[in-house]
């Protein structure tokens, strides 16, 4: 037999986590979440001028603007707000259709 064993075939356990993959910084996916869930409490400060709500794609502009200039060089918290964003929005349209077509009523 050769002179390898298995103790030389071993990685020491004290071996570094790979690299995080090229072009995202660590915790970007942490920083969209959190840039979404700042979003969500925004939209819940809604609650505090309900008529609001009716006029959400406005209302929504008056915060998320201000937002995205404070947030400018935290990519993931601007990410995550987009998102946030562009949910609203299509959940607005949504119901603006279902109200527009008769099938939902108020």
């Amino acid at each position: 037999m050769s002179g390898t064993s298995n103790e030389e075939n071993q990685q020491p356990s004290n071996a570094s986590p790979p690299p995080p993959p090229p072009g995202k910084p660590p915790g970007h996916m942490k920083q969209v979440w959190l840039g979404i869930g700042l979003l969500a409490v925004l939209h819940l400060l809604l609650f505090l001028l309900p008529i609001a709500f009716f006029f959400i794609g406005i209302a929504q502009l008056v915060y998320l603007l201000p937002a995205l200039a404070i947030f400018s060089k935290r990519s993931g918290i601007v990410q995550g707000l987009l998102i946030g964003a562009g949910v609203t929005f299509l959940l607005n349209a949504a119901c603006f259709g279902l109200l527009v077509s008769g099938t939902f009523s108020l």
